[in-house]
């Protein structure tokens, strides 16, 4: 909870930081009897749960959105390209706080089956419905033998 007492309890501040920017609004306990202070304490926690819920809802985005560089990885976060010795996909997620972790064989499946299967667990992970249509599109290019190491 974001709900803060200031000045021995006379003031109340409820502040959130959503996509990077703070919000915050201070509420006044000062000459309110204890009736008033409740409904005033009530309103802030509501002011704060309504922002929570944005603020989830603003990670779940940045989340489901998120980049890497290709040459690092596939451009997808939680997917890399890995070779052991021939190629997989590598979905590696932190899911309702256990890590988990599951290669796709690009040898078994074929890239594209490799590929789809892959973006299916990391959805399922994430607990989305289906899987986004950004995340089809950037499938990226498998060589055949891994890269040289310099």
């Amino acid at each position: 909870m974001a709900v803060y007492e200031l000045n021995d309890g006379q003031l109340l501040r409820v502040a959130r930081s959503i996509d990077g920017k703070l919000q915050q609004q201070y509420f006044s306990l000062i000459g309110l009897n204890k009736t008033q202070q409740r409904a005033v304490r009530k309103e802030a926690k509501e002011v704060d749960e309504k922002w929570a819920a944005q603020q989830e809802k603003a990670k779940a985005l940045r989340v489901r959105e998120a980049a890497t560089p290709k040459k690092h990885t596939t451009g997808i976060r939680g997917i890399n390209l890995v070779y052991r010795p021939s190629p997989a996909f590598r979905v590696q997620v932190q899911a309702e706080g256990k890590s988990m972790v599951r290669e796709f064989s690009v040898k078994r499946f074929g890239a594209e089956e490799a590929w789809n299967e892959a973006l299916k667990f990391l959805a399922k992970c994430r607990g989305y419905k289906r899987v986004p249509k950004e995340w089809k599109e950037r499938m990226p290019r498998v060589p055949k033998k891994a890269p040289k190491k310099r």
